[in-house]
């Protein structure tokens, strides 16, 4: 499975680095498709901004179509003998090999910003360096004839490129390849860009490996003082991150300094940064997957299982929220407009929420009755007339055995809400109960009882002595009735019971030692014979 993997992984990084050779193609078609159906109105070269306008230049002079290309440039039509093709040729040799910036930063804003530096309608867009000279290169905005405006590369800069092109030349890479190399293209890349960019493979590969053996240098000197340091997982499941992101960023250095031409350039740049980003998020989801497997390994025991849930639920997060980050970045370095998409996913997420509006608050009940560790698995709680034995605690619902042995499931978002009392919490139990003795108990009897309860208290291994006390409470209508309390030191409530339990029978003894007994709820009764009816009165009665 191991071996799977890392074919997978190494297919995919083979994939990252090839994917330029067909950039240019795709995006093209896509960007046609594009303006097809954005408006009839729009110019059909693209020159409705700066950058439709360099993109589109470019795209002609690197076909040969140097009649397309001319339609990008701003050439006077009362200066005759101009020569189109060489101008072409001129600016873009100068754009290939000695622009400074890229097309991607270049403003794709269709009006006019203003320099009082430039002259009128003029707007700076890059610059030409050559043997340390500076060209700046700037297009004008023009009337199109039908009420609108078109960008064309300025004649200010056009007027100058012959003369940085010539100094140029003398130091082009391409005056020193085969000829067989420079004059055929596939895909409209020349072929020696694809040579430099095969051979350049193998060559960022082994510098990738260079970077994995120092980076496991720290490694190494850690296992000669510890041996598990060399069986770390962290390590085995970083190299292959590092040598993807080693690899990507070596074969970006070597294309930088053969020079390409602009547009594969600017495709290519974004590719690496796709090889560098998914790098980067491969690091992090494998780093995810290790810290959750050694927490794992920790919480094996019954009333971690909440905490284990909590641990799963978050990993989860985490590796979603790195595809979504890595997917939406890869995105955006591929010129992916994400306003509308991001918006869409605003407005899904809101009806999402109010559609399972009680799960959410079930799974933040779950998640805040988790991390406050308000109960755990195998505590004796009171949820309101709830008593019973926490069996679970998971993300919707936690489930509660009740001393009848019934299973009740109460969602956790509820819980929440409710007064939660932990009796398992306690760090000692109570006992308080009434006592009652008979009103024949003489006031001797009485302090005798109160004072060898007291002592039985205060001497007993299982109470704490000061807090445990008896008082006479109350005369009751049936029983002289005394208040007894006594904190018993356990938190277990078996043990209590059985504490609880020899608590009173000693005060039975007591109370039956001291010549008294206890009272009982009772009457009495006085029975009297009603006197004789008078002679008389019963002689009268009818």
């Amino acid at each position: 499975m191991r071996v799977i993997r890392t074919s997978f992984r190494l297919l995919l990084l083979l994939s990252l680095l090839c994917a330029p050779l067909l950039a240019q193609s795709v995006l093209k078609a896509l960007a046609t498709g594009g303006v097809q159906v954005a408006s009839k109105n729009l110019d059909p070269l693209g020159r409705e901004s700066p950058r439709g306008t360099l993109t589109g230049f470019m795209e002609a002079a690197q076909k040969g179509d140097t009649e397309r290309a001319a339609q990008y440039l701003q050439l006077p039509h009362q200066e005759s003998g101009i020569d189109t093709e060489r101008v072409v040729t001129d600016l873009k040799k100068l754009l290939d090999y000695a622009y400074v910036g890229r097309l991607a930063a270049v403003t794709d804003n269709t009006d006019l910003t203003f320099d009082p530096q430039l002259e009128a309608n003029h707007e700076r867009v890059g610059l030409f360096v050559v043997n340390g000279k500076e060209l700046p290169l700037a297009v004008v905005r023009v009337p199109d004839g039908n009420n609108g405006h078109l960008w064309l590369i300025a004649w200010t800069t056009l007027s100058r490129t012959e003369d940085f092109a010539n100094d140029l030349r003398s130091h082009e890479m391409e005056q020193h390849l085969p000829k067989m190399l420079m004059r055929y293209s596939f895909l409209s890349v020349p072929l020696w860009v694809l040579a430099a960019f095969f051979i350049l493979i193998p060559v960022a590969l082994l510098a990738g490996l260079a970077a994995v053996a120092l980076a496991r240098l720290p490694v190494w000197v850690l296992s000669r003082f510890n041996h598990r340091a060399a069986k770390s997982e962290v390590w085995t499941n970083i190299r292959g991150p590092i040598l993807l992101f080693a690899t990507a960023a070596a074969h970006a250095i070597g294309m930088r300094m053969v020079s390409v031409p602009l547009l594969f350039r600017e495709f290519y740049l974004k590719v690496q940064g796709a090889a560098l980003l998914f790098a980067v998020a491969w690091l992090l989801w494998d780093l995810v997957t290790v810290s959750t497997r050694r927490v794992r390994r920790r919480l094996v025991a019954p009333e971690d299982r909440g905490t284990l849930s909590l641990t799963l639920l978050l990993h989860r997060m985490l590796k979603v929220g790195i595809v979504t980050v890595a997917m939406l970045s890869i995105l955006y370095l591929a010129g992916v407009n994400l306003s509308a998409a991001l918006a869409g996913v605003g407005i899904g997420g809101i009806a999402v929420a109010l559609a399972a509006q009680k799960t959410i608050e079930n799974l933040f009940g779950g998640i805040s009755i988790l991390s406050d560790r308000v109960m755990r698995v195998g505590d004796l709680c009171r949820v309101g007339e709830t008593t019973g034995t926490v069996e679970d605690i998971g993300l919707r619902s936690t489930r509660i055995r009740t001393p009848e042995r019934g299973l009740i499931s109460v969602p956790n978002g509820s819980l929440n809400a409710s007064n939660i009392e932990n009796l398992s919490s306690r760090d000692k139990m109570r006992v308080f109960c009434k006592i009652g003795l008979r009103y024949e108990t003489s006031r001797k009897q009485l302090e005798e009882v109160l004072r060898q309860i007291g002592t039985m208290l205060r001497d007993h291994p299982r109470v704490e002595s000061e807090t445990a006390w008896i008082r006479l409470a109350k005369l009751a209508d049936s029983a002289l009735e005394l208040e007894m309390q006594a904190y018993v030191l356990t938190r277990e409530y078996n043990e209590y019971a059985t504490v609880r339990e020899d608590l009173l029978l000693r005060v039975m003894d007591i109370v039956e030692s001291c010549g008294t007994s206890l009272a009982f709820p009772s009457q009495t009764v006085y029975l009297a014979r009603e006197s004789e009816v008078p002679t008389q009165n019963a002689q009268m009665a009818p």
